[in-house]
């Protein structure tokens, strides 16, 4: 009866064995298969960005790699899916302290894949972090314009601290947080937005530390001085006595604005515009510069700071236009065995220039010259240029009418044969 059992059990167990070894070996041919039709490649991703983990209460204050490498082996379809946005790199700083540390980075991809980093570990330094509260301080690079002032004596801040944060050095570094002010062109009430800036006792500027809020709102009421009052000046140019035949041709001043000071009733009826002693332009025949004193109308009333005015005043000649008719055309320059017969023999002669020198001017000063010098026989039409006894620079434009001259030239010889 056993011997029937042990018969019977033998046949399922050598089934079994054959089933199993089918799986395998389907198994098997399946694995091959699927490598030769998809096969196991690598890609590298480059310049993956770091994430750090850490704890609260620490800050990285250096940390010299912030990418790596990342190559990454798998099936060359699972490849061709992967963009650089599917591979991440993370350094875990947890539960580490302040100093420094080397951690390995651990690379992970959304899909099934090998990835390996390059740099596998990197350095990180974490200090401990610190915030506090600093004061506000206001620093005027630049003052008011004289005669202004700041209505209370110092502009009016949002708050007078703010929290600054960061690494425990840098944070310990700061004794303030700075506004910076330019008020050189600033005469009436204003405000403003202005960033803060972390300084040290000696006013040096502090990095690597956060400011909250980062600016503030900035309030300076502008306002002039009682005792002061700002009015113009003109200077006092006698235009009359200009010489005739000459213009003002610019008149520039400086300052144009001066400050004034006096009794409380005397300011209150100063004029608005103040004048300079009179300038003579007796003959004045071309541009000058002075210093011309301000005139004040009143003993009560003084100027502050410099008493007189630079003036400059530019003058050019009138300018006009003259014509000269019949100015005789002469020939220079031609060689002696040749003769030169000019048509015509006149021209006229338009001028423009300062007045005064072209009123003087007679037309037999006048002479149209052609220049002959190494010219043979032949015929040439020739512009002919204009000489005169007075300085041509002065002129602004000589026309010649006609423009060119007709001139032919024969030898001595062939004319009188």
């Amino acid at each position: 009866m056993q011997q029937r059992k042990d018969s019977n059990r033998r046949p399922l167990s050598n089934n079994l064995m054959w089933f199993a070894g089918s799986v395998a070996l389907a198994f098997f041919v399946w694995v091959i298969a699927t490598l030769d039709s998809d096969p196991i490649q690598e890609r590298n991703f480059l310049s993956i960005p770091i994430r750090v983990e850490h704890d609260q209460g620490v800050i990285i204050t250096e940390q010299r790699t912030t990418t790596a490498n990342v190559r990454v082996r798998a099936p060359q379809s699972t490849l061709d899916q992967l963009d650089p946005d599917d591979v991440q790199v993370v350094a875990d700083l947890s539960q580490l302290g302040a100093g420094e540390h080397i951690v390995n980075l651990d690379a992970t991809v959304s899909r099934r894949a090998q990835p390996d980093t390059t740099p596998r570990r990197i350095s990180i330094t974490l200090e401990a972090a610190q915030e506090k509260l600093v004061p506000v301080e206001v620093t005027i690079t630049d003052a008011l314009p004289r005669g202004f002032e700041i209505q209370g004596g110092s502009p009016i801040l949002e708050a007078s601290q703010v929290l600054v944060s960061g690494p425990q050095s840098q944070v310990e570094r700061v004794a303030a947080v700075q506004v910076i002010l330019n008020l050189s062109q600033r005469r009436n009430p204003f405000t403003d937005d202005l960033r803060l800036i972390p300084v040290d006792v000696d006013s040096e500027t502090v990095d690597d530390v956060a400011v909250e809020p980062s600016t503030m709102e900035v309030t300076v009421p502008v306002q002039a001085r009682s005792d002061i009052r700002q009015v113009s000046v003109t200077p006092n140019i006698l235009a009359g006595t200009l010489p005739e035949g000459y213009a003002l041709s610019s008149i520039e001043y400086d300052p144009q604005v001066i400050l004034i000071s006096g009794t409380p009733d005397a300011l209150e009826n100063a004029p608005g515009t103040l004048f300079t002693e009179s300038i003579d332009l007796t003959d004045r025949t071309s541009s000058f510069s002075l210093n011309a004193a301000i005139e004040i109308p009143n003993d009560r009333l003084f100027v502050l700071g410099n008493q007189t005015v630079n003036v400059s005043i530019g003058i050019s000649p009138l300018l006009a236009s003259r014509q000269f008719d019949r100015v005789p055309v002469e020939a220079i320059g031609l060689n002696t065995t040749y003769q030169a017969t000019m048509s015509p023999r006149e021209v006229t002669v338009l001028m423009t220039g300062p007045q005064n020198l072209l009123d003087t001017l007679e037309s037999g000063e006048l002479r149209a010259v052609i220049d002959l010098n190494g010219l043979s026989e032949g015929n040439y039409q020739l512009s002919p240029d204009v000489l005169m006894n007075m300085d041509q620079s002065m002129l602004t434009n000589i026309s010649v009418l006609p423009a060119e001259i007709d001139v032919v030239i024969t030898s001595i010889n062939t004319a009188s044969s």
